[in-house]
């Protein structure tokens, strides 16, 4: 009999990928799940293959209970920047006195309980896969509280470990890394073009920091399947590439011809393009990457992709950059 995978998120971009990985797989079966399984990306995945779309809600333990049955392996992914592009999360958090950083962290961190008490009462569950990330809280001992996006993932994976111990025997932790098409989509990260026709890209984080690269709409999957296969309990740091933005930069002037700098931002938060609530997060974020590492280097339980024993057969980054649509950033 096929094995069933339910993949949270599955319109979105880390559980496309997912989506699009186990089609291509003998033996199983998929569920998607979305908060609308009438939409017209339910729709397209149904037409893709996926053998069930239905609705779930992160915030709605009953409704992932009802949506994990039966399930050999369980694909979690929460959204704190989705969260946070929502209205009326905003609203929420000024009528409790929040910033809406810190409101939604809140709201991330119980999401991903939610799916840990779900998936605690699962029957048969032989795998749970959480996309989460390091605390960087803890890994920096203190010193960069307020990575909001990052320790809300790991909070709810320590609760996880902490509260169902035989379901933590049976789930790995996945760290996406970096995303290559943050360049193509993150408002603060488009370049601007100066006078002498010159693409000038401005970033937080030191240009000798090394990032774990992925092209998360095309990696998550095999890293996903990976995890499948291998023992669980592992906490996998997921890349294509382990390169710094000037060599990802280079890349990127190679393969599209372009002129194109690296202007490092200033330190602190003065940064204009970026809302001021996000400023200290951001700020603190890019300190956290260049003195313990995205992926909180000091965690003993941390893997990388060659640690696995299972191969993961990824194209390059140049491979990435050729593909993309760049219309939007270089004009």
């Amino acid at each position: 009999m096929s094995k069933l995978i339910v993949v949270i998120g599955a319109t979105g971009t880390q559980g496309g990928s997912v989506v699009d990985t186990f089609l291509g797989e003998t033996g199983w079966k998929i569920r998607g799940l979305t908060r609308n399984a009438n939409s017209a990306s339910a729709q397209n995945l149904k037409d893709k293959g996926v053998h069930e779309v239905v609705a779930a809600n992160l915030d709605d333990v009953d409704s992932l209970v009802e949506a994990f049955k039966g399930a050999h392996t369980v694909f979690s992914v929460t959204d704190f920047w989705g969260l946070y592009s929502n209205p009326s999360n905003h609203e929420k958090a000024a009528a409790a006195g929040k910033a809406g950083n810190v409101y939604v962290a809140g709201v991330e961190i119980q999401q991903g309980k939610n799916v840990f008490d779900a998936a605690a009462k699962t029957d048969g569950l032989e795998r749970l896969i959480f996309s989460g990330l390091s605390n960087a809280t803890k890994w920096s001992k203190g010193k960069y509280p307020h990575v909001y996006h990052f320790d809300s993932k790991a909070l709810a994976a320590e609760y996880g470990q902490k509260t169902y111990p035989d379901l933590w025997k049976k789930t790995s932790i996945l760290q996406v890394g970096f995303y290559l098409n943050n360049v193509l989509t993150s408002p603060w990260m488009k370049p601007q073009k100066d006078e002498n026709g010159v693409y000038v890209f401005s970033f937080s984080i030191p240009a000798t920091v090394k990032l774990p690269l992925i092209a998360t709409e095309e990696d998550t999957g095999p890293f996903t399947k990976a995890l499948v296969e291998a023992a669980p309990e592992k906490n996998l740091i997921a890349y294509r590439a382990w390169q710094t933005m000037d060599e990802f930069l280079d890349i990127i002037r190679q393969v599209k011809g372009v002129k194109a700098v690296n202007k490092q931002l200033p330190s602190g938060t003065e940064w204009e393009a970026v809302p001021e609530e996000l400023r200290e997060e951001l700020s603190e974020n890019a300190s956290y990457f260049e003195e313990f590492g995205y992926e909180g280097r000091d965690d003993p339980s941390l893997v990388h992709p060659k640690d696995l024993g299972v191969d993961v057969q990824l194209p390059s980054v140049a491979d990435w950059v050729q593909k993309q649509d760049w219309s939007s950033v270089f004009t």
